[in-house]
């Protein structure tokens, strides 16, 4: 296979991955608090075979550097949960994770579970501002919580969410849909700022359907393009070897 095979072939790779990042997009339009991703790449040079490295003789292809979130604030949708928040600014929510560990989501979709403790829907533990669950009696009605994220309830004061920051949100890793690892040390809660904390709503996912149709349309016509100019070119080279043999 020779070198304009190959540039074809990265070029094909590069818009397969664009498309599966683009569909992961789609598929979670109504996931809560989903930040939308984009793939970015990069160029790497190859020395050209046969070619003096000293002359420059290079070959471009495209390589996959790695993911962006993009960070936007999703849409306040309207709850009559109070248990439910939306983060009001760049911020996240502390909560225990499936094997004890803490995690970090955008996710304010909250109830109480079984051990009547404050949960997300999926069923992680919401964390206050020192690292415990957040527990309730089971006589506690009329809860309610504050924009610095302090619950209520008939028996008085039950906690409060702490909200958190981090320095590089870009460097947190996605586990599922919308919960992170990182393992940055939050920002002290003292220098947390422009954010609070609004109840009875939740954030929706920053995924745009139209621009995400639009894209996937697109990178499937680049696909098919880049497909067929491959085809041409091997069925190009093909008809030079056949007819070079005749001649010979």
């Amino acid at each position: 296979m020779d070198t304009a095979l190959f540039v074809g072939m990265a070029h094909r790779e590069a818009l397969k991955r664009r498309m599966d990042v683009v569909a992961h997009n789609i598929a979670n339009m109504s996931t809560t608090a989903f930040n939308k991703e984009r793939v970015v790449f990069r160029q790497l040079l190859i020395d050209a075979p046969g070619a003096d490295a000293t002359k420059g003789g290079k070959i471009s292809y495209v390589q996959d550097h790695g993911i962006v979130r993009n960070l936007d604030i999703g849409t306040p949708i309207p709850s009559n949960n109070p248990l439910d928040v939306f983060i009001n600014g760049r911020g996240y929510l502390s909560v225990q994770g499936s094997d004890g560990e803490t995690v970090y989501t955008r996710n304010g979709r909250m109830t109480i579970d079984i051990d009547r403790n404050l949960a997300l829907l999926s069923g992680e533990k919401v964390l206050d501002e020192n690292g415990q669950t957040i527990d309730f009696d089971d006589d506690d009605v009329n809860i309610t919580i504050a924009d610095d994220g302090t619950i209520s309830t008939n028996n008085g004061e039950k906690g409060k969410i702490t909200i958190v920051q981090f320095q590089n949100e870009q460097a947190m890793k996605r586990r599922g849909a919308s919960l992170y690892e990182t393992d940055q040390t939050p920002i002290e809660p003292e220098n947390v700022t422009d954010v609070m904390i609004k109840s009875k709503a939740y954030e929706s996912s920053n995924v745009n359907a139209v621009e995400s149709m639009v894209e996937m349309i697109d990178v499937l016509r680049a696909y098919q393009k880049a497909d067929k100019t491959s085809n041409d070119y091997q069925e190009m080279r093909e008809d030079a070897l056949r007819r070079l043999a005749r001649v010979q």
